[in-house]
């Protein structure tokens, strides 16, 4: 089955707060645009639809950086509590839609290296096996993007708090395919003192890498 028949809803997760140089990572300019934008725009592009902004409670500003845009901008109040939440909240945005969708794909608002070309390529290997997720996977280390199929909607749906997606990665750890994407691996952290983003440089996940 072709990518391009599949109708794949999309969550981007925005909720985190801000970061040590006093400003949300998702709103920092990169090239100009900041970076919860561009994601979600090469969402877009890449076809999902719809696509589900969480964000926390900071998320005007994340809101104003989205304008005309067609995104669904969800609240998460309970943001702080974890991760898990703000997926849930996502997927329930998405289960509200009267779109029938096939599967979600799950997205870091302030994973900077991934790109249209990337979501392609992710939707494309997913398409290959439908009826499994498809995760960001190194060293045994999986991360975000990750494509649920439909199947897994109501599950993601309950998630509490504190246990986000890698509870379901791991229950269902046979069903998992591992997607070799370097730029999931890249420190998605604060610009450095050059103003380079993303830096070169692999980090254990972080809080918000952590799903």
């Amino acid at each position: 089955m072709n990518h391009r028949q599949l109708r794949v809803g999309g969550i981007i997760l925005a909720a985190d707060s801000a970061s040590r140089l006093a400003a949300l990572r998702q709103v920092i300019a990169i090239d100009g645009e900041p970076t919860v934008r561009r994601v979600a725009r090469d969402a877009l592009a890449a076809r999902l639809q719809p696509v589900v902004v969480v964000v926390g409670a900071q998320g005007d500003g994340v809101i104003d950086c989205l304008n005309n845009l067609d995104i669904v901008p969800v609240e998460n109040p309970a943001s702080a509590d974890g991760a898990g939440s703000s997926l849930a909240e996502g997927v329930k945005a998405l289960l509200a839609s009267a779109q029938p969708l096939r599967a979600l794909m799950v997205l870091l608002a302030n994973q900077a290296s991934i790109r249209v070309g990337h979501m392609e390529k992710m939707l494309a290997a997913h398409a290959a096996k439908p009826d499994r997720i498809l995760a960001c996977g190194r060293q045994r280390t999986l991360r975000l993007p990750c494509i649920f199929p439909i199947a897994y909607a109501q599950e993601l749906a309950t998630l509490h708090a504190a246990t986000g997606a890698q509870s379901l990665l791991q229950k269902y750890a046979a069903q998992v395919d591992a997607f070799d994407l370097p730029e999931a691996f890249l420190d998605t952290d604060d610009p450095d003192e050059g103003g380079a983003w993303p830096s070169q440089q692999t980090k254990p996940p972080t809080e918000d890498g952590a799903f």
